[in-house]
């Protein structure tokens, strides 16, 4: 599996999972974009993955009326095409505490404890941020994905990660991160039945990868149960291994709009094995982080 020569972007980038998905696409040769409207994340996830040559950190968001367009365009004329698209939809628990919550903090403005005590433009306004934010990746990152044959559909792919994405170590979220959640949920669901409609190698290959495994797991859930690696690097290598996938049109039809749902860790091992994710042999090992509550 190599994407050398390729650059894919991850959208929700700069936490656990979207370190596990650069991780993941770094290992496999990428040239990775990831954006945040917080330097302070960009600086750290640079740090943590020892400040690769090929990891870009944007300054800027992906929001609807906030920037996007002038965030992807002023990215792709400094850094080229980009072939590849990771969409973390996960959602942590809503909170004010910033140590503690991932690209969700910046999205909502604290809300009363009662969901049920929000005026009705306020719920509008918080149910569908998360939502709000992927279509807005979606309409500025689509268009421009560039593949081999200088066509938006051949050789690329969009992948959605989806799952439980709570940050609590007891995995519950908030009512508003569980309707975010499904929001998300639903956008993937309708983008991928939209592509599918289309003819093969018109459009970008399209995937949705949703985890149904325990995360950010007690340390006695992690005793019982232990994992030869974070479940974050595994998801970041299966993401690279789909994207390496987009450049055969021998199974697109079958591929295109499929659903990936991850319930085990066998089940796991064998979408590994089935999209040959596998690190590029001629890239140089990248940081590996072991699983503890805060990361997955």
């Amino acid at each position: 599996m190599s994407l050398a020569g390729q650059t894919a972007w991850v959208v929700g980038g700069v936490g656990v999972v979207g370190r596990g998905i650069a991780r993941g696409l770094l290992k496999a040769g990428a040239t990775v974009v990831v954006n945040s409207r917080s330097e302070e994340r960009l600086k750290r996830i640079q740090n943590e993955l020892e400040n690769p040559e090929r990891l870009i950190a944007v300054h800027g968001s992906l929001l609807p009326d906030n920037g996007a367009a002038q965030t992807v365009d002023d990215t792709l004329a400094k850094h080229g095409q980009v072939q590849h698209v990771v969409a973390h939809g996960a959602v942590r628990y809503w909170t004010t505490k910033r140590a503690a919550c991932d690209e969700t903090y910046s999205l909502a403005k604290a809300s009363p404890s009662d969901f049920l005590s929000l005026s009705a433009p306020d719920f509008r306004m918080q149910s569908s941020q998360l939502a709000s934010l992927h279509y807005s990746a979606i309409q500025q990152l689509m268009p421009r994905l560039v593949g081999s044959e200088g066509g938006s559909g051949s050789g690329t792919s969009y992948t959605f990660v989806t799952g439980d994405g709570s940050g609590h170590p007891s995995t519950l979220r908030s009512a508003m991160g569980e309707i975010n959640s499904h929001q998300v949920w639903g956008l993937a669901a309708a983008v991928r039945q939209a592509l599918k409609q289309q003819q093969p190698g018109d459009s970008p290959l399209c995937r949705e990868i949703r985890i149904g495994l325990p995360v950010n797991r007690s340390k006695e859930d992690r005793k019982a149960a232990p994992r030869d690696r974070p479940l974050s690097e595994d998801i970041g290598d299966l993401c690279a291994g789909l994207a390496a996938s987009a450049a055969s049109l021998e199974e697109l039809e079958a591929e295109q709009g499929k659903f990936i749902r991850i319930e085990t860790l066998e089940g796991l091992n064998d979408m590994l094995i089935q999209y040959h994710a596998d690190a590029d042999k001629d890239i140089g090992p990248m940081p590996s982080f072991a699983e503890f509550v805060g990361s997955l």
